[in-house]
């Protein structure tokens, strides 16, 4: 395992969407892949606007957990970044049932000193 790093991403093409960026804590390989089957965990809002804020677990499979709906549900929202390598410009999709909307990445921090 290599870095920790803490991700960015906004709604392709949204001009104001800090209510709906995602922020999300992952470790990293050299190549600067998200790796490892463990939970991640992260938060979709705004810290301003806290009745935009979704706190989330990430799992091994892309699921987000968001607590409350922990059931083994197919139609779970989906976060495809995993084995992805994070850069910013870089396009992740998020999924919700049937539906599946393009993110971008703009900030990738290392968290680790």
């Amino acid at each position: 395992m290599g870095d920790i790093v803490r991700v960015i991403l906004f709604p392709q093409g949204a001009e104001d969407a800090t209510d709906r960026q995602i922020a999300v804590d992952l470790a990293i390989d050299a190549a600067g892949a998200a790796v490892g089957p463990f939970p991640a965990f992260g938060r979709i809002g705004d810290f301003k606007r806290p009745g935009t804020l979704f706190p989330f677990t990430l799992m091994g499979d892309g699921r987000l957990d968001y607590g409350a709906h922990a059931g083994d549900v197919p139609t779970h929202d989906r976060l495809a970044i995993r084995n992805e390598v994070l850069a910013p410009g870089a396009e992740i999709l998020r999924t919700a049932g049937d539906r599946s909307e393009a993110f971008v990445i703009a900030t990738v921090t290392s968290l680790t000193a």
